[in-house]
């Protein structure tokens, strides 16, 4: 006979399901391996770079219109100021702006690019630009220096680094010049050559006058890729009045200072082959002694009129070889005859005292001569020339 099994009740059997139930819910958890969902942060926005286009070494080339663009972004504005400030001038197109002309050497421009960047910001970027140097360049160099005191017919003389032809460009560069005298003085400037120029009024400075020059050639542009540089500023001043008159057929000089009558001296001139040139000469430049080259001037050493000789006392009136100079050897010569190579021969005792009077910018005017003076020559041009032809 089977014993029964004892039956289960309702409520227990309930429970147990639910505990089944339970038990594969967490077994299934705990054996799953796939792995937590995570939130990936996005990548950064590259800042924008201002581009120089055709810049090396981050310097631009100045005889080229300035280009600039962007990189990791748009281009939207570009505002771009020289070395004292003004804007330049310029188009954006195809993502590049363009200055409309070229630049300035040697110098610093100034740059505010607003670009867009990738994820749409706008953003402001300053920038310094520097420019090449110019491998032409034109400098002044004055004459006489500041604070000299100088003779009655020296012009103010600018000297030029390198030749200028063209007429524009000389009127480009008396532009950038101004004189200044104390008491006023109505002059102009005259081109010399291609590289010097002079300032005069229409008669010798007054004895006191003071004389500024001030050029400015910065920034000045000429042709062939010509740029000025430099400012420079002298003041020089005027002293006494020492005028010689070299009478070439009475054979004397008569020197005046401040118009009265200091010396007179025999003198002997230049031979009929050798004549001594006429017309207003200024005293350049002082030796003692002075070596004398004949071949200098055309005559051969070895020749019959030949000469290498020191000579004490010169005075330089022209640098095609003229000179008031000591000559021992033509003292008997001296007021009677004509017998140099072209100078103005006097005693040992007149050269001295003559040397030791004069400075650069004294006028000594030859008159009553047969021969007509150089007007090329530095010496004898200035004061040989009628004002009223002298601007050019």
């Amino acid at each position: 006979m089977r014993t029964p099994l004892p039956r289960r009740s309702p409520r227990r059997t309930r429970a147990l399901a639910l505990l089944a139930a339970l038990a594969l819910l967490l077994g299934t958890a705990g054996c799953n391996d796939a792995e937590p969902t995570s939130t990936v942060a996005p990548s950064p926005v590259p800042a924008p770079v201002v581009q120089l286009v055709g810049a090396q070494r981050e310097v631009v080339r100045w005889d080229r219109p300035l280009a600039v663009a962007v990189q990791h972004g748009r281009l939207a504005e570009v505002t771009a100021t020289d070395p004292r400030g003004y804007p330049v001038r310029g188009a954006l197109a195809e993502g590049t702006w363009r200055s409309a002309s070229t630049l300035l050497p040697s110098a610093a421009y100034h740059l505010t690019v607003v670009v867009t960047d990738e994820a749409g910001e706008a953003r402001r970027l300053d920038r310094t630009v520097r420019t090449s140097k110019a491998t032409k360049v034109l400098t002044a160099v004055h004459s006489p220096r500041s604070d000299r005191v100088v003779g009655v017919g020296l012009p103010a003389i600018i000297t030029l680094n390198r030749s200028v032809k063209d007429p524009a460009d000389r009127r480009a560069v008396v532009r950038r010049i101004g004189v200044v005298t104390e008491p006023h003085v109505e002059g102009a400037w005259r081109w010399m050559n291609d590289k010097e120029l002079h300032y005069r009024g229409p008669a010798y400075w007054a004895k006191g006058t003071r004389i500024s020059v001030h050029s400015d050639l910065d920034g000045l542009r000429l042709k062939g890729g010509v740029w000025g540089q430099g400012t420079v500023d002298t003041t020089f001043s005027v002293g006494r009045a020492v005028i010689a008159t070299v009478d070439v057929a009475a054979k004397t000089m008569v020197v005046t200072i401040d118009g009265r009558v200091a010396r007179r001296m025999k003198v002997s001139t230049g031979r009929p082959e050798f004549p001594t040139k006429g017309g207003v000469h200024l005293v350049l430049e002082k030796a003692n002694p002075e070596i004398m080259d004949s071949a200098t001037v055309g005559i051969p050493r070895r020749s019959a009129e030949g000469y290498y000789l020191k000579v004490p006392h010169s005075v330089r009136i022209s640098y095609g070889g003229a000179f008031v100079h000591s000559a021992s050897w033509s003292v008997r010569d001296q007021g009677v005859r004509n017998v140099s190579h072209g100078c103005v021969n006097v005693s040992p005792a007149d050269s001295k005292w003559f040397y030791e009077l004069v400075r650069r910018g004294d006028v000594v005017d030859i008159v009553n001569a047969v021969a007509k003076p150089r007007l090329y020559d530095p010496g004898t041009s200035d004061w040989n020339i009628p004002f009223s032809d002298w601007a050019n």
